[in-house]
């Protein structure tokens, strides 16, 4: 599985992509800009991709709405200590929200979720080879 983790507080990003390597993902990237997440999400298809919504420059919920647009079927959790900011655009195109701190067994669940949802694509991309 690939992970996406986008947090410019690097103590946080890096508690999420430690919980990402221990669950075995593939790839585990991390960047701390939404411009650059819209980038890494251009080149590689991920099947989750957690953003905080503060960050300088391009914010987690402007690059949200690209993300969405380039990677419909990848995953999209928004992980942020201001989730009341949200607006109801942000919710609606968010796959989930969940509110830092975020504890490891959620983040773990959410990691298992996502592989269950990225293994059922493949094998229905598959049914179409028999």
């Amino acid at each position: 599985m690939k992970v996406l983790i986008v947090d410019d507080a690097a103590e946080a990003a890096e508690i999420l992509a430690e919980g990402a390597r221990l669950h075995n993902c593939e790839v585990v990237d991390v960047v701390s800009t939404g411009q650059d997440a819209i980038g890494k999400a251009i080149m590689t298809p991920y099947d989750l991709i957690t953003l905080d919504i503060r960050m300088p420059g391009i914010s987690g919920l402007e690059a949200l709405s690209v993300i969405r647009g380039i990677r419909s079927h990848s995953i999209l959790a928004i992980v942020s200590a201001y989730v009341h900011d949200l607006d109801a655009d942000a919710k609606a195109t968010a796959d989930l929200i969940l509110s830092k701190p975020v504890s490891l067994s959620t983040f773990q669940e959410l990691l298992t979720l996502a592989w269950e949802i990225s293994e059922r694509r493949v094998a229905i991309r598959n049914l179409g080879k028999m």
